[in-house]
């Protein structure tokens, strides 16, 4: 079995969640999104078949030709011995129970192409906590799916792609209270280096108790919902990122993609009361970016729609940052900020650095997009955004229903031809004679919120 292997970000990017000085924005044309959802580019008006047609989050059906194997309630040594040892596309199903891991255990998951979940298909019911990592994996194609993941010392689930390791499917779990990242996405080095690729994240819940408290060895701030570094081709949607933050609040992004990852599909999560919520890129690229230093990105080819970000109950930073990022849409988003709450900073979608190129449309948020210091210097699209929201435009932003009232002034605010063609629930755009600008079309005779 191989030794438990753990990342030392804190130590080697110690300050990374100082704000750097400069952003991004980006201009799209078409991406491959991997083997794990569809083969080859995507253009404008293919973009709606990303989202399908709902419900986004139907249970995840079981193969009844793939081998099972049933793990009875609590037994985590046998969970650790059949992740480690069982052949390829074997399911392990976990009876309902706590699986307690001992201080510096994981479930090490070295045999390809396996499923963990649980038997009942109840999330709640099974509960994986403690150790150092509650899921490490070393091999290709696991999928983890209706389970409770949480209290690890470091990470709910670390994926090695320093290792090769791709198609890591994560679907309705509930991930918790992990000491740092809590979906870590690791990688190898630059130009030599093996990467993470074709990741979905779905359907699942993120979130901290009350707050992120860190580690031993690193500060409560040095968290992410998700981190993936230098992954190509990871779709993360239809989750709930929830108080994503320190005491004090500064935290990561609770989506944080970057090292020159490239493909990212972020549509239709909610982010709630974290402190940042999606950074397409972060920091200038290094020899430990795809591809090495000479790299011009951090992120590349990103689409980041129809997501809810607000900032209810605590401050908050952006919403949406693009730094050192080409070539992303940032498209249809609603954010935020309750009025009363001294908030980071006077704004909620940012584009910074030279390198940076964008398509920022049809967002709703009552703070600013902003074009930040040091600028892009190549020119992106920004249109078709609503930046003085009102929360008499929404239905109960209290109540995190951000669904569109009669009146609101949001209502056919948009510029049309942005292939996005659903809103949120999977409404079809546009309803009226112009697409509503944030995640959702305004329907006069709409029930209440899907989730």
């Amino acid at each position: 079995m191989r030794k438990l292997s753990l990342t030392w970000n804190a130590v080697r990017h110690g300050k990374m969640w100082v704000r750097p000085a400069a952003t991004v924005a980006v201009l799209i044309g078409s991406w491959s999104l991997g083997p794990c959802f569809a083969q080859g580019a995507v253009s404008d008006v293919g973009l709606q078949a990303l989202a399908a047609a709902p419900p986004f989050c139907s249970p995840l059906p079981k193969d009844p030709a793939k081998p099972s194997v049933q793990i009875k309630s609590g037994s985590v040594r046998a969970l650790r011995a059949a992740a480690a040892d069982s052949p390829p596309g074997t399911q392990l199903l976990l009876e309902d129970g706590t699986y307690r891991l001992d201080p510096h255990e994981a479930v090490i998951v070295e045999a390809p192409d396996l499923t963990i979940r649980s038997l009942s298909g109840n999330r709640d019911a099974v509960v994986i906590t403690g150790g150092d990592i509650n899921v490490t994996v070393y091999a290709s194609g696991l999928t983890i799916a209706d389970l409770t993941l949480a209290n690890p010392v470091y990470h709910n689930v670390q994926v090695h792609g320093e290792s090769g390791v791709s198609r890591t499917r994560i679907y309705n779990v509930h991930a918790l209270d992990a000491g740092q990242q809590l979906i870590k996405v690791s990688a190898g080095e630059g130009t030599s280096g093996k990467f993470a690729d074709d990741g979905l994240v779905a359907c699942s819940l993120m979130e901290y108790t009350t707050f992120s408290r860190g580690t031993a060895n690193s500060a409560p701030s040095y968290t992410n919902g998700v981190d993936v570094l230098a992954g190509k081709g990871w779709m993360i949607r239809d989750n709930v990122f929830r108080r994503i933050r320190s005491e004090q609040g500064p935290a990561g992004p609770a989506v944080l993609v970057w090292r020159n990852a490239q493909d990212t599909v972020v549509i239709r999560n909610r982010f709630i009361d974290c402190w940042r919520g999606i950074a397409l890129g972060l920091s200038p690229p290094d020899a430990a970016s795809r591809g090495g230093a000479g790299v011009p990105y951090d992120h590349q080819n990103g689409l980041v729609a129809n997501n809810v970000f607000l900032a209810l109950h605590e401050p908050a930073d952006a919403a949406i940052e693009n730094n050192f990022a080409h070539n992303s849409r940032i498209l249809h988003n609603t954010a935020y900020y309750r009025q009363g709450l001294s908030h980071a900073v006077p704004w909620s979608i940012e584009y910074r650095f030279p390198p940076t190129t964008g398509v920022i449309r049809n967002n709703l948020t009552n703070q600013p997009v902003l074009k930040r210091p040091p600028l892009p210097v190549a020119p992106s699209v920004i249109e078709g955004n609503v930046e003085n929201a009102k929360a008499a435009w929404f239905r109960d932003v209290m109540q995190e229903d951000m669904h569109l009232v009669a009146g609101a002034a949001a209502i056919d605010a948009g510029v049309s031809a942005d292939g996005i063609g659903l809103d949120f629930d999977g409404v079809k755009r546009p309803v009226g004679k112009a697409p509503d600008a944030g995640a959702y079309e305004f329907l006069s005779n709409a029930g209440g919120p899907t989730r």
